[in-house]
């Protein structure tokens, strides 16, 4: 009797289901066909049909249709087919197959779709609308293999997608580009904003201006900052209108630490101003957009050659000198021939003392060596011969601000070929003659020398 019940429950399922499949087929559904890839299976062989019920900017509701196998469990030998329900503004997704709820699992949701991966942008294309175009392509790419998984599946995708990384549609469409090294702060944030926990200030910095959002992220819970951060911001756009030219990118590169934590590894027009007591907003406009385009400087230049010339000039006791001079390179040349070094006991024991702390800079492979200066006389010769100021860091050095090291062939460790800046377990320059960048072959050597004593590399 129990088995006779079953029998006609089984039959009255397949009727179902056959009718279900009939309903389908005749609707006129928009439909995806897919066939075999020819490695494994045909290339005229169907494998099955979606049908696409309805499409979403935030989902889709479809169907799947096997095509009949005595070999794919998934597919059964009727047929089996498949619904699937996925909406990411709701949170909402099931699948049904052969019109009973299945387990939203990777393997189910995989079994819907094509084994092929290489298939998937014309499945992608067949989900999406204009309102999330590129949205499951670039999801897939981060979601469909992580960790130490090799292979990209649709399963994988489809459901970290819409369960424990939803924020991803959110960030997407805000034209948001997700990886490995944006932090997520919160992921059940509403919006963009909350998610990535930065404040309304830094977001319109993002919009308007372009700022990087990584760059943002290091500086959260700082409205003295947001706000100081972008009045620069707005003056900078203003000075790009009226030069012609773009100058927020650099600005942001060069200032943003400064301005938020008072200290930076890069030249810094704000901080220069701040401690020779200049006004910023003349300064800025001196060194970003009248060197460059009444004296060809780049912004680098500019900043670093600026702030040597003026520091320079104020430890020399000059009381008239231009500050903004229209020939900042020949200027600052000028001043640096004429800089001499004199110290006083007490500053002689002090540079005494700290060369011999920097004597542990000492490196030698591949036919160069490097090593520190002992007398302020070794610096002011490196400066001459290279052709740059290195002669005017005696102060620098001397208080420990800087640690300055010579680059040399190791069969002629008379003739200067580089000189290093370290400050802060970080090499922020190495400059050959005339503050050229060092040759590839130098850079290699430099690179050894900084993984020797644990330096990061921020600039040539």
């Amino acid at each position: 009797m129990i088995r006779s019940d079953l029998l006609v429950a089984k039959e009255s399922t397949q009727t179902k289901v056959k009718e279900l499949k009939d309903v389908i087929r005749n609707f006129g559904y928009e439909k995806y066909e897919d066939y075999g890839n020819g490695r494994y299976i045909p290339k005229d062989k169907l494998i099955g049909t979606m049908y696409m019920v309805e499409r979403m900017d935030y989902g889709f509701h479809i169907y799947y249709i096997h095509e009949p196998s005595e070999s794919n469990k998934i597919a059964g030998k009727d047929g089996i087919v498949t619904e699937m329900y996925y909406d990411l503004r709701n949170k909402m997704y099931w699948i049904k197959r052969n019109t009973k709820d299945v387990q939203f699992s990777a393997r189910n949701v995989d079994s819907i779709f094509p084994y092929d991966r290489m298939k998937r942008k014309e499945v992608f294309d067949f989900l999406s609308t204009k309102g999330n175009e590129g949205l499951y392509e670039s999801a897939y790419q981060y979601l469909g293999a992580m960790g130490m998984e090799r292979t990209e599946m649709f399963g994988r995708f489809f459901h970290r997608l819409i369960t424990e990384y939803s924020y991803y549609e959110l960030l997407h469409k805000a034209g948001i580009k997700v990886d490995s090294n944006l932090c997520i702060v919160n992921i059940n944030g509403k919006s963009p904003m909350e998610i990535l926990g930065l404040s309304k200030t830094q977001w319109k910095m993002f919009n308007k201006f372009g700022i990087s959002i990584g760059n943002l992220q290091c500086y959260r819970h700082n409205e003295t900052g947001d706000n100081r951060m972008i009045n620069q911001l707005n003056h900078i756009k203003s000075l790009d209108v009226e030069y012609g030219i773009e100058k927020i990118k650099e600005f942001s590169s060069n200032e943003m630490s400064y301005i938020y934590t008072q200290g930076t590894y890069y030249d810094s027009a704000l901080q220069t101003a701040k401690r020779y007591g200049l006004p910023e907003k003349h300064l800025i406009r001196y060194l970003y957009y009248e060197c460059d385009v009444s004296q060809g400087l780049s912004v680098g230049t500019a900043l670093s050659q600026y702030r040597d010339y003026i520091r320079m000039a104020n430890e020399m006791g000059y009381e008239r000198f231009d500050r903004y001079p229209k020939f900042l390179r020949t200027y600052h040349d000028i001043v640096a021939r004429n800089y001499k070094v004199k110290l006083n006991a007490e500053e002689q024991k002090q540079w005494d003392e700290i060369c011999e702390k920097n004597a542990i800079y000492k490196y030698a492979m591949d036919g160069f060596r490097i090593f520190t200066p002992m007398t302020t006389q070794d610096l002011v010769r490196e400066g001459n011969v290279l052709g740059h100021c290195v002669g005017s860091y005696v102060g620098k050095v001397r208080q420990g601000t800087s640690v300055i090291a010579f680059l040399r062939d190791a069969d002629d460790v008379d003739k200067p070929l580089v000189t290093i800046e370290i400050r802060d377990k970080a090499i922020v320059q190495a400059k050959a003659k005339m503050n050229n960048p060092p040759t590839t072959e130098q850079k290699d050597f430099i690179e050894k020398f900084a993984k020797k004593f644990e330096l990061e590399v921020k600039s040539y």
